[in-house]
């Protein structure tokens, strides 16, 4: 299972074609790549897909380089390859041997992270880890949810948060969201799309408020797979704890984290607890977007001294019920506590949709609210 609807990763392009290649020249690049190969650390973990059982994912990481150097330029794409239909929604890059058809092994890259990721962080709230770049409780106790946060004044109205999540996977969507979408809407980043940096600078550029999404381990994982480095519910804190610092570098500028699937694990209290009580110590805050029955996060929280909340509703369109009528129930859950939230996966229709309630609402004595200001009133 990946992020719904997210089938077109951003930045694909294909690669320079390699015809007119003399055999020298082809032999200097194949010696050159095994030299590149030399500084490479790969780490194999493994992925389900339904249209290819028993794939096996190559998580590719170049080690990190200070932040006082300038940023290298990417690496070339890879040439354009065929896609099955059901690839690319964890929005990584699937690559097959030779171009052609499945095999039951293939290897998944996923963008590696790097200095040009300082683009959309703040130097005061970072600091320098083994896997990249990740939040940290600056001088005078200035922290990222309070300095990323949308400027938010309460007018006494009740107020929903909006959070498209899936943000920076699918193309479209994400053009969509961050050209159409009203700033008090929240975006939740998943940590696998290309290119996130530059998303995230025009995202916040917008004005919008991010979230990153983190992959949790669901009751069935792994017949339900949330992608690469998933927290999962068996693993030691120390492990865990190294995941989420790989999650939390990949992109910057965010208020909190929110969950990614994660029934398992968010019912498991001690693995659970320890990463919330992480996100707290590095200033952060947390969305549970509320699918989980049996998810400890509001007593774990509050003993974390986390600032974080729970989702009124989660769209699902395969519930077979409109966005539309999903939205008028949340209105009615914020006139009746005065706040509510609600997620709903970035694809173009739901983009759309939300752009034409949200055109409504004021009328009806509602505001829209950026996520941290619902969080942080419910403390």
């Amino acid at each position: 299972m990946a992020f719904d609807g997210m089938a077109t990763p951003l930045g694909m392009k294909p690669g320079p074609s390699r015809r007119g290649l003399s055999p020298i020249r082809r032999w200097g690049l194949v010696g050159l790549g095994f030299l590149l190969l030399g500084a490479v650390t790969a780490q194999s973990v493994l992925l389900r897909d339904r249209s290819e059982p028993g794939a096996v994912a190559v998580i590719e990481r170049q080690a990190t380089t200070s932040i006082e150097r300038s940023p290298q330029p990417p690496p070339a794409d890879p040439p354009a390859l065929p896609r099955r239909q059901g690839e690319m929604q964890n929005g990584v890059n699937v690559i097959r041997q030779n171009g052609g058809p499945a095999q039951p092994g293939m290897v998944i890259r996923v963008p590696d992270a790097s200095e040009r990721m300082m683009a959309s962080m703040d130097s005061r709230v970072v600091e320098r880890g083994q896997s990249g770049f990740v939040p940290r409780i600056g001088e005078n106790g200035l922290m990222p949810r309070k300095l990323f946060a949308r400027p938010f004044t309460p007018n006494g109205k009740p107020m929903i948060a909006v959070v498209m999540t899936g943000v920076g996977v699918g193309a479209r969507g994400t053009a969509d969201a961050l050209a159409k979408l009203p700033r008090d809407v929240t975006l939740a980043f998943a940590p696998y799309g290309r290119d996130l940096e530059t998303q995230v600078v025009r995202a916040r550029r917008e004005g919008h408020e991010i979230l990153l999404q983190v992959p949790m381990e669901p009751h069935d994982y792994p017949e339900s797979d949330p992608g690469p480095h998933t927290l999962r519910a068996g693993a030691d804190v120390r492990e865990n704890l190294e995941k989420l610092h790989w999650l939390m570098s990949r992109l910057g500028g965010y208020v909190g984290l929110a969950n990614f699937m994660g029934g398992k694990l968010m019912s498991t209290p001690g693995p659970y607890a320890a990463l919330l009580e992480e996100m707290g110590r590095r200033g952060l805050l947390f969305l549970d977007d509320g699918s989980n029955p049996t998810s400890r996060t509001r007593e774990l929280a509050r003993a974390a001294n986390l600032p974080a909340a729970i989702g009124d509703h989660v769209y699902d369109a395969s519930a077979g019920r409109s966005l539309e009528a999903v939205l008028a129930e949340v209105e009615a859950v914020a006139k009746r506590k005065g706040q509510a939230i609600i997620t709903i996966p970035t694809v173009p229709a739901n983009v759309d949709k939300v752009i034409a309630w949200s055109r409504e609402i004021q009328a009806r004595g509602l505001v829209l609210a950026p996520v941290s200001a619902i969080i942080e009133k419910t403390r």
